[in-house]
């Protein structure tokens, strides 16, 4: 059964448009539209509806999480459809939230300097960490939900106990700020990037760092390891994605150059990625052909944030225009990603 996410819910049409008639090359590239669409509101008549800058999905995809520069981060159940809570403390912008793999604990941050933790399943805080020396604006739990990686406008990463909060460790990153952070599936590493297209992967058991990605120029905006560990995908303002091959450092491969930068990337399965950009699209690429096999169009602001539901087989974003939508991904009936 298609799983109806807000009540609010636009309806889009079907999770498929026409086949595009754009083309790369002799390449004809099918454009889907989404099959649902959340405004969100302003609080008051004298505010503007506030950008997403961020979304989490909790495991099994049954409770999604927003950021806004509305200084709220908002809890929505995919089940019916309705918008739970919204999680009021930061006093500035919160650039990103994150789900624990365990579903417990919703984590937020952004340009107040705090990260706050919340009790997932009803909304409560119970822990903020002391100023960061800068702005936070990236978070991410590690797979057993044990760590929390925090990232942001200093050259250090910070890592916390994930329920407690307490201060674990601190890594020094090799540049001026950090942009995207991932853990490995094993949970063994963890990578950041950022400023001047640096990549560093730690080993957490020794709190080491093992390997210095060297590929991109301009900053890194985004990061993702393939569900495997085996590879991870960077991409920021160059406008190209990288392939790494993580057992020799190297680059596997470079998807092709497109307009915009990218801002988002979130593998959809084992062998497709989905990035976001500043030119307001979504491309699905196949990595084993390195073709681009669709793009998701109707966002009319930068795609800030993806995360793939792999129990609907859906990808849902988040963007500058104030939306988040969902893009089940099929062309003509037939699922881009299968089981």
């Amino acid at each position: 059964m298609t799983r109806t996410w807000f009540a609010r819910a636009v309806w889009c049409g079907l999770a498929v448009a026409a086949m595009g008639a754009s083309a790369a090359g002799a390449e004809t590239i099918a454009e889907i539209s989404p099959s649902q669409v959340i405004a969100l509101a302003a609080q008051n008549s004298q505010e503007k509806a506030p950008v997403i800058s961020g979304v989490a999905l909790a495991p099994g995809g049954r409770l999604l999480a927003t950021a806004g520069d509305d200084h709220l981060a908002r809890l929505w159940s995919t089940r019916d459809g309705q918008l739970l809570r919204k999680l009021v403390g930061h006093t500035d912008w919160v650039r990103s939230v994150t789900l624990s793999p365990d579903g417990q604990v919703v984590a937020t941050a952004g340009h107040d300097r705090h990260i706050r933790l919340w009790r997932a399943e009803k909304g409560e805080p119970y822990y903020a960490t002391a100023d960061h020396v800068e702005g936070v604006c990236a978070l991410v739990f590690s797979p057993d939900s044990r760590l929390l990686a925090a990232g942001g406008y200093e050259h250090v990463v910070r890592v916390y106990d994930g329920r407690s909060g307490s201060p674990v460790s601190v890594l020094e990153f090799p540049a001026g700020e950090v942009r995207a952070l991932a853990f490995s599936p094993d949970g063994k590493h963890l990578a950041a990037a950022g400023q001047g297209g640096v990549i560093r992967v730690w080993e957490l058991a020794r709190g080491a760092a093992v390997r210095d990605l060297v590929g991109h120029r301009l900053r890194v905006n985004a990061l993702a390891y393939s569900p495997d560990g085996s590879q991870l995908a960077s991409a920021g303002d160059e406008r190209n994605i990288c392939i790494w091959d993580l057992s020799a450092g190297k680059p596997a491969a470079t998807l092709p150059v497109r307009p915009g930068k990218i801002l988002s990337l979130a593998y959809c399965g084992p062998g497709h990625l989905a990035a976001g950009g500043s030119n307001n699209l979504i491309r699905c690429w196949d990595l084993g052909s390195g073709k681009e096999l669709c793009r998701m169009v109707g966002h009319t602001g930068s795609v800030t944030a993806l995360a793939w539901d792999d129990a609907e087989r859906t990808l849902i974003s988040g963007s500058f225009d104030t939306t988040v939508r969902v893009w089940p991904l099929k062309v003509q009936g037939t699922p881009i990603v299968s089981r």
